[in-house]
């Protein structure tokens, strides 16, 4: 599976979408219209096998974007790579379930909200991607399996066998994934 899109994102963005539409009919509007954009994507980018850094980026800001309708000034984005990384390829739709959790186990268990950051940049031979989200230690568990986390995972195996990282810590607040991959060799380029 190449692509998972939470249900909840789009139920919530549907609830959403209509709540909107007495209140703010323009906002429900603008995200109907970024949700159709981002599935569009999703869909075109998931027969992919590989895509590159800046193209899962685009896709990441036009999930952020819908989230931003939903939860308004509790979130704010922080999106960057070096144009090295940015022009480098991941297995399509790698990222997605993992900003996902930081906005939904993260950013929206804090009333203040808080910033999701995504970075990539090139150290020597490898692709290193972070993603950062604020969390609330006081915040209900989650009783799920993981499933996100794990998708990645074996995705990351499948592609690279046992030559990446994929790391997850909490601490001091703040919830980061780190995963750092090679990039391809003049020969294997």
């Amino acid at each position: 599976m190449r692509a998972q899109l939470n249900p909840h994102f789009l139920f919530n963005s549907l609830n959403s979408v209509s709540a909107l539409t007495t209140s703010d009919p323009a906002s429900a509007r603008h995200m109907c219209l970024l949700l159709a954009d981002f599935l569009r994507d999703t869909l075109r980018l998931g027969s992919a096998q590989r895509i590159s850094v800046r193209e899962e980026f685009t896709v990441l800001r036009r999930y952020l974007a819908i989230e931003q309708v939903r939860l308004g000034s509790r979130l704010s984005v922080r999106c960057d790579g070096s144009d090295q990384a940015m022009q480098e390829s991941i297995p399509a739709l790698l990222l997605q379930p993992l900003v996902e959790n930081a906005v939904v186990h993260g950013i929206a268990h804090r009333l203040e909200g808080g910033t999701v950051s995504i970075h990539a940049e090139c150290r020597d031979s490898v692709l290193v991607i972070n993603i950062t989200n604020p969390t609330d230690a006081d915040r209900p568990r989650s009783q799920g399996s993981g499933f996100g986390l794990n998708l990645v995972r074996q995705r990351l195996q499948a592609h690279y066998g046992a030559a990446y990282l994929f790391q997850t810590t909490e601490e001091a607040g703040a919830y980061r994934v780190n995963i750092h991959v090679p990039l391809p060799t003049e020969a294997g380029a």
